[in-house]
């Protein structure tokens, strides 16, 4: 699977898990080895142009994965962006045995995650179309989580910006303050 897709599923889990990044980074890394087993591209490293032609869709991909991190980073909301960004570090991490084959001709992973990583893998020439399908269907199952918790969030701090959810409830919070400050116990300045 792309390693956009993978991202993008990182950011459904965690918006899922918005208070538990721990847990969004292991169920992260677990729905790589669940993508991987559905068929999706590869092509056969093998044949004449393989390795040319797989290294021209990793770049873009790469690259187009970072960007979506990025995006994904800045677009969620405070309160799940510690969960997203584990959740697509755990579902990405998988997939950093490419670049660093590539750039530092090592394997970080131990032989027993390769092997499972591979086991786990159904790739074929003809899987492009369930990669653009489950983009799709991530891209938009995350931007309706990130929509719907901006807009609880906005209905939350009300018309103005507060954080406060009424009126009522602000001058509450208000005169709270003011009381504090005032009481001579409290040590305020005009106590």
């Amino acid at each position: 699977m792309f390693v956009t897709n993978h991202v993008l599923s990182g950011v459904v889990i965690g918006r899922a898990l918005e208070r538990r990044p721990v847990t969004a980074f292991l169920v992260g890394v677990g729905s790589h080895l669940v993508l991987d087993a559905i068929p999706h591209w590869g092509c056969d490293l093998r044949t004449e142009g393989g390795p040319d032609r797989f290294l021209r869709v990793a770049k873009r991909d790469g690259v187009l994965g970072l960007a979506t991190m990025a995006t994904a980073t800045l677009a969620v909301d405070r309160r799940s962006r510690t969960s997203t960004v584990a959740a697509m570090a755990g579902a990405a991490l998988l997939d950093l045995d490419k670049p660093c084959l590539y750039f530092l001709g090592i394997n970080p992973f131990p032989r027993t995650v390769m092997r499972v990583h591979k086991w786990a893998q159904n790739e074929s020439p003809d899987g492009m179309p369930n990669e653009f399908a489950f983009g799709v269907v991530s891209v938009v199952a995350g931007s309706l989580m990130t929509w719907a918790s901006l807009r609880r969030n906005d209905a939350v701090r009300g018309t103005t910006g507060n954080l406060l959810v009424s009126g009522l409830r602000r001058d509450r919070c208000w005169r709270g303050r003011r009381d504090r400050t005032s009481r001579p116990e409290a040590g305020g300045i005009l106590g």
